[in-house]
């Protein structure tokens, strides 16, 4: 889950914002934050600072105030922002700057500490869908009814179901004629005829055709060819506990998601990244992230293989 609307929020209401094993951002008392009703959906920000500090604790009022805003219970709220809070410092760690929207971009220097710049922001409002500030973090904003966003991963599911069974129909047709051709070829004497393939009709569609040509659930609608597509890992979380690692990946499979896992090294420090492999068209991928990351429930990176 992101918090970036509401930790900006409380940042603007607050002027001091301390976030655990990243630091403290102070906003001047002196910088008068205008009403959404007075003003553009952006503003630049002025009199925003940032203190490096990896041993910072989080603010028992940031807890209270997610707590107030999302009507969340507190372990629950307490959970999430430590995964949210984690995950940004890994991706910091791992050389990428992460902008916390309506607040700024980390990043991470030649000396290990991180680097603050500031950014613009807005009032938090939900009707609202700008366009994110940073390209490299764009991400689906809330829509305007959680039922919508259900309605919408079901259809694209259903979809995805449904232009498999397409495809199955018509591999297991194809075989069928061959096979029926080879038959009579052999019935008739002819020297030239097709060896069989040694596929089994009888198999399930995702087993008898190959991986590489197979839709995810992600959101495909249409099989692509071997020509104009590429196989992507949809990374959608990174963690330093395996078994974290191993208990989400058989928590997808038993929804019937080929979620996979591999490792990356900092150091001394084994990080293991939970993806999705798909095969789909270059101009699809973004497409896809977006299905993927309102699926998931959680932001998706695009890794071509």
């Amino acid at each position: 889950m992101k918090f970036d609307d509401q930790l900006a929020a409380f940042l603007y209401e607050n002027k001091t914002l301390r976030l655990e094993g990243i630091g403290t951002f102070t906003l001047d008392s002196k910088v008068s934050v205008p009403s959404e009703l007075e003003k553009e959906i952006y503003y630049p920000i002025e009199g925003l600072s940032f203190t490096y500090n990896p041993k910072c604790e989080t603010d028992e009022d940031v807890i209270t105030y997610l707590v107030r805003k999302l009507h969340k219970i507190q372990p629950l709220i307490r959970s999430d922002l430590e995964s949210y809070l984690s995950n940004i410092r890994q991706f910091i760690n791992l050389g990428k700057p992460y902008t916390i929207e309506g607040v700024g971009t980390l990043s991470k220097n030649n000396q290990g500490t991180f680097e603050f710049t500031p950014g613009n922001f807005l009032p938090v409002k939900e009707e609202l869908n700008p366009k994110r500030e940073n390209a490299d973090h764009n991400y689906p904003v809330r829509s305007q009814s959680n039922a919508g966003r259900v309605v919408a991963v079901i259809l694209i599911v259903i979809a995805a179901l449904a232009a498999l069974g397409g495809i199955g129909w018509g591999v297991s047709n194809l075989l069928s004629k061959r096979q029926v051709s080879n038959n009579n070829e052999q019935q008739q004497g002819s020297i030239d005829t097709i060896p069989q393939t040694g596929i089994d009709t009888s198999t399930p569609i995702t087993t008898a055709i190959s991986s590489s040509n197979t839709p995810t659930a992600s959101g495909i609608n249409n099989a692509t060819s071997a020509t104009d597509s590429a196989n992507y890992k949809m990374i959608f979380e990174i963690t330093t506990s395996k078994e974290r690692a191993h208990r989400r990946t058989v928590q997808l499979h038993s929804y019937n998601h080929n979620s996979k896992y591999d490792t990356t090294h900092i150091g001394d420090v084994v990080r293991y990244r939970l993806f999705l492999p798909v095969r789909i068209r270059p101009s699809d991928s973004t497409r896809v992230k977006d299905s993927l990351s309102i699926f998931l429930g959680s932001r998706v990176m695009i890794e071509k293989q």
